[in-house]
C-alpha cells in the first residue's frame, strides 16, 4: 500500500490558481482572495509567476498608515515563487515547506505550471487518517495560547503575531468568553479597510475549543465540520491552554512518518536486494536450462533467446535477433493451425502442445512448445516468451512403439489389432455412405508342411515373400494384414459389382501359387479364400470376420487353390462371370470373335448405302454369346481396347475384299468405346489399320456413344478432332438417350446422328415417341448433320421416317445383323 505522503504531490494540489498582476493594490489582493476563499494569489506578469502575497504577508501591512492598503501588491510580495515538479512526494514538499518557512508553492509539470499546494492541502488529503487516528492534542509540542485583550487595538495585535510568528492568537471578550483573530481574518479586515476597531470588534467569536485528550483525527474532523483552519484547546478544568493549526497537526505526525518511511524503505531495499538476486537465479536458469527459450515483443519480433534455443535449432542468438520465429516454420503445420494457436493467445493468454519445426541445417525436429503472453496493466500485451523442448527422439520411440504394437513383426503388416479397428472403421463408413465392400480372408495351404520338413526359418521367409506379394497385388487404398501364422486377411473398400471382388481374389490366387525358392529350394504353394461382402454377408466386424473364416474352409472342402463366397449363389454369379472373363480372354488369342455387319439402307428406295460392324462371340461349349453379356464384361476387365482393335482390323480386311470386288456399297461403321477415346492411341491405331488395307479414311465411319461425346473433361473432343483431320466419318450413336447440351453438341465434329431404336420402336402409336422422333430429325436438320434410323421393323415406322426427312435407316424391316459371309452375299446380289 502506498503511504499517503509517499504520493505524488500532484495528486492532491489544486489546479485553480487565484491571479492578480503586479499593479493590483494590497487591498484588490486581499479582497480578491477573501472572495475566493484562497490563502494566497499569485502574481503574474504575462504568463511568468514573479511573487506570491499570502495571509502571512497580510500581517506586514502597516494599519496605521491608510495608503499602505494602496500600495502595489509586487512592492510586498514574496519572492520568487518557490516551484515544486509535480512528481515530488507530499514528504519532500512538507520538508521543503518547513526549510522555507512556506506554506504555499506551484507545481510545474512539462514545462508549465499545473497546480498549487498548501500545507492545508497536506492536512486534508486522504490517508493521512492513519497517522492523525495515532496521536491526542495532550501529546503535541504545541506552544502556549497568546491571549489578547479585547479592548487591544489592531496594530499591537498584528505586531504581536509578527514577531512572535504566530498565525492565530485568542481574544478575552469582555464577558469572558474567548474570540480569535487569525491571519485569513488579517487579510478580511485588510479588504475592508477597518482599520481602527478594537480586538473584541473584529474577531471571530466565540473559539471554538475540544479538550485536550482528543485525538488529532476528531480535531480534523472539527475543523472541517466548521470550515475553519484553527481551533481551541481546552484543559480538563476548561482553561485554554493551546491554539492548534494546520502547521501543529503536520508536526505533529512527521516523526510517525519517518518512522513507516523508513520501515518503508528499509522493505524497499530488502525487495530490491531479493530482487537482484532473483534477477541473477533467473539469469541463471535462463543460460543454463535444457528448454529452449524465446522471448519476442508484442509484434513477434525476437528480442532474446538462450543457448539452449541455439543448440536445439541451430541459429546463433546474432541470427535469431529481429527476426520472426516464423524462421523455424516447417510447413508441417496448415494455416489452421497457427489460426487457432494466435487465437488461445489473444483469448486465455497461453498455447501449448507439439509443433514439428525445421533446424537451420534443413532437418525436422518434434518440440513441445508452451506460448505466454506478458501484459501491462491495462491488458496490452508486452512480450511473449515460448518454452520448448525437443521430443524427436521420443516421439520416434513413441512412434516405434506404436509400430510395434499394432503390426506384425515378421512381415510389417498390420496385425490383428489393427485390422480389427481398420475393419470397424470401414463398417462405420460403409453404413453411412451406403456403401459395399469385401472381407478376403486367406488361408495357405500346406504350410505346415513347410514348417515341418524345412525349418521355421523357411516358413518364416515364405510369410515374407507372400506378405510382399499381397501388398503388390492388392489395389490402392486397400488394407493387407496378418492374422497369426499363415492367415492374412485383404480389406477391399468401395466395391462396385462382386466379379471385382472375385477378380481380385483370383489375382492374389495367382500371385500366391507362383513356385517360390525357400531356404535354396524351390516349392510350391496355393491358399485358399473366403469371402464376405457387407452388407450382405454381415454388418458387424465379428459377423464379417467369421463369415469369411467359414467361406476360407468351405474353399479348402473344394480342393484348396480356390475362392469361396460366404453366400452361395454370389459365389456361383462370381465364379460364372470370373469363368467368362477368362474365356473372352482366350476368345481374342483362339479367333472365336467374329465380326457380323447390319445394313445401313435408303428408306426411300430399300437400297444397302453402307453397313454397321457388329462383334459377336461364338464359344465353343455355350454357343452364339450376345454382345450384352459380353462387352461390359470387357470394358470392366479393360479387354474392350483389345477387341475394339481386333473389330476395326477385321472390318477394314473386309472392305478392301469388297472394294477390290467392286461391292462395297458405302461407309461401313464401327462402333468405339470410351475407354478406347481415352486410354488408348486410337488416332494412331485408325491410321495404322487404314494404311495396312489400302483403305481412304472417307470410306470408314466410327460411332461413338451420346454420353462419351458429351464428357467435356476426358479429352474426348480433342481425339474426335485429330480424327476428323485424318478424314474419317465421326457420328454419335444412340442419339437421344443422353443429356446432350446443343450449344456443346454443335461444337462436336461430327457430321452424323443415329437416332436411337427405343423412339422408334413404338412412334407408329405413341405420339410422344413420335414427337421426339420429329425433334430429333428436325435437330439434325438444323444443325446440317445426317441423319440414320435404328430398330426399323415396321412399314409404318419406315413411312413416317420418311415423311419427316429422315432418309436412311436400319433394322429388321430390312436385315438382321449377319456373318460377313452372308452381308457380302447381299452386296453380290445388290449389284447382280
Amino acid at each position: 500500500m502506498i503511504s499517503p505522503l509517499t504520493q505524488p504531490i500532484e495528486q492532491i494540489a489544486s489546479a485553480d490558481i487565484l491571479r492578480c498582476g503586479p499593479q493590483a493594490s494590497v487591498r484588490e489582493a486581499a479582497a480578491r482572495m477573501m472572495e475566493s476563499g484562497c490563502g494566497s494569489i499569485i502574481v503574474m506578469e504575462g504568463d511568468k509567476a514573479i511573487g506570491i502575497w499570502t495571509e502571512s504577508d497580510a500581517l506586514k501591512v502597516d494599519f496605521t498608515d491608510a495608503h499602505s492598503c494602496k500600495q502595489p501588491v509586487a512592492e510586498v510580495m514574496s519572492s520568487p515563487v518557490v516551484v515544486f515538479p509535480h512528481h515530488m512526494s507530499v514528504h519532500d514538499v512538507l520538508g521543503q515547506f518547513r526549510q522555507h518557512n512556506i506554506r504555499h508553492a506551484l507545481i510545474e509539470k512539462f514545462g508549465h505550471i499545473c497546480g498549487i499546494v498548501s500545507l492545508s492541502d497536506v492536512v486534508l488529503c486522504q490517508g493521512t487518517e492513519a497517522f492523525l487516528g495515532l496521536k491526542r492534542l495532550d501529546a503535541i509540542n504545541a506552544p502556549p495560547v497568546t491571549i489578547l485583550d479585547g479592548s487591544d487595538r489592531l496594530p499591537a495585535a498584528l505586531a504581536c503575531m509578527r514577531n512572535e510568528q504566530l498565525t492565530a492568537v485568542a481574544v478575552q471578550c469582555a464577558d469572558g468568553s474567548y474570540g480569535i483573530l487569525t491571519q485569513r481574518d488579517v487579510v478580511r479586515l485588510v479588504a475592508e479597510g477597518n482599520w481602527q476597531a478594537s480586538l473584541g470588534e473584529v474577531c471571530t467569536a466565540p473559539l471554538l475549543g475540544v479538550p485536550h485528550t482528543t485525538s488529532l483525527l476528531q480535531a480534523r474532523r472539527v475543523i472541517l465540520q466548521h470550515q475553519i483552519r484553527h481551533l481551541g484547546v481546552f484543559d480538563q478544568d476548561n482553561k485554554l491552554i493551546h491554539i492548534i493549526g494546520f502547521r501543529d497537526i503536520i508536526q505533529s505526525i512527521e516523526h510517525e512518518f519517518l518512522l513507516e518511511l523508513h520501515g518503508a524503505l528499509r522493505e524497499r531495499d530488502e525487495a530490491l536486494l531479493q530482487s537482484r538476486q532473483s534477477l541473477l537465479l533467473a539469469d541463471k536458469v535462463f543460460e543454463a536450462t535444457m528448454e529452449g527459450i524465446l522471448i519476442t515483443d508484442g509484434g513477434g519480433t525476437i528480442q532474446s533467446v538462450n543457448p539452449a534455443f541455439s543448440r536445439i535449432t541451430g541459429y546463433s542468438r546474432e541470427e535469431a535477433l529481429g527476426k520472426k520465429p516464423s524462421l523455424l516454420k516447417s510447413g508441417k503445420q496448415p494455416p489452421e493451425f497457427y489460426e487457432y494457436l494466435w487465437r488461445c493467445l489473444r483469448v486465455e493468454g497461453s498455447w501449448q502442445g507439439e509443433v514439428v519445426n525445421r533446424r537451420k541445417n534443413g532437418l525436422l525436429y518434434t518440440e513441445h512448445l508452451s506460448i505466454t503472453a506478458i501484459r501491462d496493466e491495462r491488458g496490452e500485451c508486452l512480450h511473449y516468451v515460448a518454452v520448448f523442448s525437443d521430443i524427436t527422439q521420443r516421439k520416434q520411440a513413441e512412434e516405434r512403439l506404436h509400430f510395434l504394437a499394432n503390426h506384425d513383426a515378421l512381415t510389417g503388416l498390420p496385425n490383428r489389432t489393427l485390422f480389427l479397428e481398420k475393419l470397424q472403421s470401414a463398417v462405420e463408413q460403409a453404413a453411412q455412405y451406403n456403401r459395399r465392400f469385401a472381407l478376403l480372408f486367406i488361408d495357405l495351404d500346406r504350410f505346415k508342411l513347410v514348417n515341418d520338413t524345412m525349418g521355421h526359418h523357411a516358413g518364416d521367409e515364405l510369410l515374407v515373400r507372400i506378405a510382399s506379394e499381397l501388398q503388390r497385388i492388392a489395389p490402392a487404398l486397400s488394407t493387407v494384414a496378418r492374422l497369426s501364422g499363415d492367415e492374412f486377411t485383404v480389406l477391399l473398400e468401395n466395391i462396385d459389382t462382386v466379379q471385382q471382388v472375385a477378380s481380385r481374389a483370383q489375382n492374389l490366387l495367382d500371385a500366391i501359387s507362383t513356385e517360390s525358392t525357400v531356404a535354396g529350394q524351390g516349392v510350391f504353394i496355393s491358399a485358399s479364400i473366403g469371402i464376405s461382402m457387407f452388407p450382405e454377408d454381415g454388418a458387424d466386424a465379428d459377423a464379417l470376420l467369421v463369415n469369411a473364416d467359414t467361406a476360407m474352409y468351405r474353399a479348402k472342402e473344394r480342393g484348396k487353390n480356390n475362392f469361396q463366397f460366404y453366400t452361395a449363389d454370389m459365389n456361383a454369379r462370381a465364379i460364372e462371370r470370373l469363368k467368362m472373363e477368362y474365356s473372352l480372354h482366350r476368345a481374342l488369342a483362339q479367333n472365336e470373335l467374329e465380326v457380323w455387319y447390319q445394313p445401313k439402307v435408303d428408306l426411300d428406295t430399300r437400297q444397302i448405302v453402307g453397313a454397321e460392324a457388329l462383334v459377336r462371340w461364338r464359344h465353343p461349349e455355350m454357343g452364339l454369346i450376345s454382345p450384352a453379356q459380353f462387352i461390359p464384361l470387357a470394358e470392366e476387365s479393360s479387354l474392350i481396347t483389345a477387341i475394339g482393335e481386333w473389330v476395326l482390323d477385321t472390318t477394314c480386311s473386309d472392305m478392301h475384299r469388297w472394294l477390290v470386288a467392286g461391292v462395297l456399297p458405302g461407309r461401313i461403321a464401327v462402333n468405339v468405346s470410351g475407354r478406347q477415346l481415352k486410354y488408348s492411341s486410337i488416332v494412331d491405331t485408325v491410321s495404322e489399320a487404314l494404311h495396312r488395307h489400302g483403305l481412304d479414311s472417307s470410306l470408314l465411319e466410327l460411332e461413338i456413344t451420346e454420353s462419351v461425346a458429351m464428357d467435356e473433361d476426358s479429352g474426348v473432343v480433342e481425339v474426335l478432332r485429330r480424327l476428323q483431320a485424318l478424314g474419317i466419318y465421326l457420328s454419335i450413336d444412340d442419339f437421344g438417350t443422353g443429356y446432350s447440351s446443343l450449344s456443346y453438341l454443335k461444337r462436336l465434329p461430327v457430321r452424323g446422328l443415329k437416332i436411337d431404336q427405343s423412339f422408334i420402336m413404338d412412334l407408329h402409336q405413341d405420339r410422344d415417341d413420335a414427337a421426339i422422333t420429329e425433334a430429333i430429325i428436325s435437330i439434325a436438320r438444323s444443325l446440317g448433320l445426317d441423319l440414320v434410323a435404328e430398330g426399323v421393323e415396321l412399314e409404318e415406322q419406315r413411312q413416317f421416317l420418311v415423311a419427316q426427312g429422315c432418309r436412311a435407316g436400319q433394322g429388321y424391316l430390312f436385315s438382321r445383323p449377319v456373318p460377313a459371309a452372308e452381308f457380302e452375299d447381299l452386296l453380290q446380289h445388290r449389284f447382280a
